[in-house]
């Protein structure tokens, strides 16, 4: 358990969730003002956006908006840090990395970053944490703000990470002053979305009863529901997967039954046509569906509606939905989001198993 440890909600967890709109402003004000220390991007060089878990899916969040910031030419690649150890003859030495880690302290990261160290790859770290081993291995710290976890289920620090990359390359962009202005709107747009709890709550009790869930997005939403789903198995102890929207019409769909929650995020008009057609076949094979999207609620589907803001920076307001479901769709199954079921004997005999 956390040292300081809550037995009831409000949980750690719902504390982190209600500082995201503040770490996101911070993160962004704090890496404009030190962006003139940031080392130049040469025009040709590889940029690696490395992390695991939920750094990872941070770094692959972050990645379409260099994909559009940072010219069509450039080489950006979203890589776990276990496949950063397993294949580093893909790091160009000529390249230079993103390194995501909330604590400092991944063990598998750390390797990771010995390997970018071996091929000669520059290292810029985000993190909350300056002070750590992950910082002592990085060529520069960029430190997210008011990102701390006091919760094992990590929201607050995921958000602060992507902001932070969005920053740097706000910086490194030639489109540097059309793109500020959105990126504005985005973080001011994240205050709003804290304020969904009740809703969120609802929908959750809605999907009490299923022991199964498949989340679906696409796009620049991919992230979003690889995201969503491990705060899911984290919080909630529910069996979760995510795929893409159109792979949900062409895989999943045997495995669903009256056990089953289908929940897709819909960020455009292609994905939100293909979502409802995806839930509406889900719910005649026998499961409970939302949509969660932007514009107007679906005629015959339960829709959560999210703020209008470019897809490529809508990461850190349409996780919010998810992390709230996460969290009380755990907390009314009588589980401590907080603590990834280490309040379980047999979860915390199978994780001491392999030291973790």
């Amino acid at each position: 358990m956390p040292p300081d440890g809550r037995r009831a909600h409000p949980y750690f967890m719902r504390d982190m969730i209600l500082r995201q709109a503040s770490a996101v402003e911070q993160t962004l004000r704090a890496v404009r003002d030190t962006a003139s220390a940031l080392p130049d991007l040469a025009p040709d060089a590889p940029l690696y956006l490395i992390g695991q878990g939920t750094s990872f899916h941070a770094a692959l969040a972050a990645e379409p908006a260099a994909d559009l910031w940072l010219g069509p030419r450039r080489r950006v690649r979203a890589i776990p840090s276990f496949d950063a150890v397993l294949y580093e003859d893909q790091l160009d030495p000529g390249g230079l990395a993103l390194v995501f880690t909330a604590s400092g302290e991944t063990a598998v990261t750390l390797r990771a970053q010995e390997t970018l160290a071996r091929r000669g790859v520059p290292q810029l770290l985000i993190t909350h944490s300056p002070a750590s081993p992950s910082a002592e291995r990085a060529s520069q710290v960029i430190a997210t703000r008011e990102s701390e976890e006091a919760s094992w289920t990590h929201t607050v620090s995921y958000v602060a990470a992507i902001t932070a990359a969005w920053g740097i390359f706000e910086h490194w962009s030639p489109r540097r002053r059309e793109i500020a202005p959105e990126l504005d709107r985005t973080v001011a747009a994240a205050r709003g979305g804290v304020d969904r709890e009740k809703e969120l709550r609802t929908v959750a009790e809605a999907i009490l009863d299923r022991t199964q869930l498949l989340l679906l997005g696409s796009g620049a939403g991919y992230a979003t529901v690889r995201e969503a789903a491990l705060k899911l198995r984290e919080a909630a102890g529910r069996f979760t997967a995510a795929v893409g929207v159109e792979e949900a019409l062409h895989g999943p769909l045997p495995a669903v039954d009256d056990s089953t929650a289908v929940i897709a995020l819909a960020l455009g008009s292609v994905e939100r046509d293909r979502a409802e057609t995806a839930l509406r076949a889900a719910s005649i094979a026998g499961a409970r569906v939302v949509l969660i999207a932007r514009g107007d609620p679906a005629k015959d589907i339960p829709t959560v509606l999210l703020p209008p803001v470019p897809p490529v920076l809508s990461p850190i307001v349409d996780i919010v939905p998810f992390q709230w479901l996460a969290y009380w769709t755990g907390v009314l199954s009588g589980r401590n989001p907080d603590v990834m079921g280490l309040e379980i004997p047999r979860i915390r005999a199978a994780r001491s198993s392999f030291g973790i």
